[in-house]
């Protein structure tokens, strides 16, 4: 069938479709029917099954990133993350995979490491390696949801969230730091973060994370959680008014004078603690990865950055855009349109009115200023005229003068 046809003939036929539900009518219960179990249900379902997290840690050498992964997660992962040489020649991408549980929850923890990124002399094409292992995910994925076994449980190898090292140098992001954002941000939810904070004064963090600020809206780089807004989640004013992070590892316990013990570093001056709020934002980065944001990050990496990645495939394969929407929020994509091409219609006449009066006016300014140069014309004809008269008179009474004295004379 056409597609023209079926729009055509859309809403006339019983059947919603295989993508929407018929318009349900609202029923009193008369006795408790166990509805209210469910939620309680789906959460036992749900803590069976294990979470995914696939983060992707892209930075310099010597920023300190697999100190920071230990702290971050309290976890001795150091040791296990592969070892590269640090002469190395290209961008190396080494995912590897971790278990972590905790009261019954586990989480499938895969840490994709970036070695050998920004040391190259030449460095501009480092950041590559990483956006072909994203598609590459994308695609992986992709071809899973058209096996004719879809339903069954696709492995998701995506990047749900790339947390970008910038060195604390400097009063602002360097160029390689821009470029990579602008390239890495279109693919996959960036979270920048300051490496070494235990380097700066609290006030130079406060001029270096304005001045990032600053370079990210220049350029145009959005950030998570900045630049993805969701109704539903919860407010975290506390926690966006520290991003970027500015954070620091430690794989050592120390002593406090009164005796505590914490994770930081000792320096002659005194002791920077890890998860102290004033001395770096550690704790607000964890608070904002794995207790308010942790679901969050894979919606927006499916339905955002993958969504992206499979509309282009589409688009290229010659797929019509109609076609793509026809899932739960049809009718609001029509009716959006809809107001939108009145807005269009509506701007569009009151421009042609504008460009009417504007053509009347100028039409008539014209008409004006004609009329005022023929009134010219005739005026300095008419003067003109005038003169001629006078002369003409004048060449008369001049000739009757001669002929009176002549004929005086004889």
């Amino acid at each position: 069938m056409p597609l023209e046809h079926a729009l055509q003939r859309r809403g006339l036929f019983p059947s919603p479709g295989p993508w929407k539900q018929p318009k349900a009518v609202p029923a009193v219960l008369t006795q408790p029917l166990g509805m209210d179990m469910l939620p309680r249900q789906k959460h036992i379902k749900t803590k069976r099954k294990p979470y995914q997290l696939n983060v992707m840690v892209v930075g310099e050498s010597g920023l300190g990133k697999s100190t920071f992964v230990n702290t971050l997660f309290y976890a001795d992962l150091k040791d296990t993350l592969p070892k590269v040489p640090q002469d190395t020649k290209t961008v190396d991408i080494t995912p590897v995979h971790f278990e972590l549980e905790e009261d019954g929850v586990k989480l499938h923890l895969c840490l994709i490491d970036t070695p050998g990124f920004g040391d190259r002399l030449n460095r501009d094409q480092d950041v590559h390696p990483i956006l072909e292992y994203i598609d590459q995910q994308y695609e992986a994925f992709y071809e899973a949801e058209k096996h004719v076994g879809f339903r069954r449980i696709i492995k998701d190898t995506r990047v749900h969230a790339c947390l970008y090292f910038i060195s604390p140098t400097g009063h602002s992001m360097k160029e390689l730091d821009i470029k990579t954002l602008q390239e890495l941000s279109s693919k996959v939810t960036v979270i920048p973060v300051i490496a070494k904070a235990d380097t700066m004064t609290a006030d130079e963090k406060k001029e270096f994370k304005k001045a990032l600020l600053e370079d990210l809206a220049l350029h145009e780089i959005p950030i998570y959680p900045n630049a993805y807004p969701d109704e539903h989640r919860e407010p975290m004013d506390d926690t966006l008014q520290h991003v970027p992070f500015a954070v620091m590892g430690s794989n050592e316990d120390v002593q406090l004078p009164d005796g505590k013990t914490v994770r930081g570093r000792a320096y002659r001056w005194g002791t920077v603690e890890v998860e102290n709020p004033q001395h770096c934002d550690m704790a607000h980065l964890r608070q904002l990865l794995m207790i308010e944001c942790l679901h969050e990050l894979g919606d927006i990496a499916h339905h955002h950055h993958y969504h992206d990645y499979r509309l282009r495939l589409l688009q290229a394969q010659g797929r019509e855009d109609i076609l793509m929407k026809c899932d739960e929020d049809f009718d609001a994509h029509i009716e959006g349109m809809t107001k939108n091409l009145a807005k269009e219609m509506s701007e569009r006449e009151e421009n042609m009115r504008k460009q009417f009066v504007d053509m009347v006016q100028n039409t008539e300014d014209d008409l004006k200023q004609r009329e005022q140069e023929l009134q010219r014309k005739r005026e300095a004809m008419m003067k003109e005229l005038e003169e001629q008269q006078r002369q003409i008179a004048q060449l008369e009474q001049d000739l009757n003068d001669k002929l009176k004295l002549r004929s005086a004379a004889k």
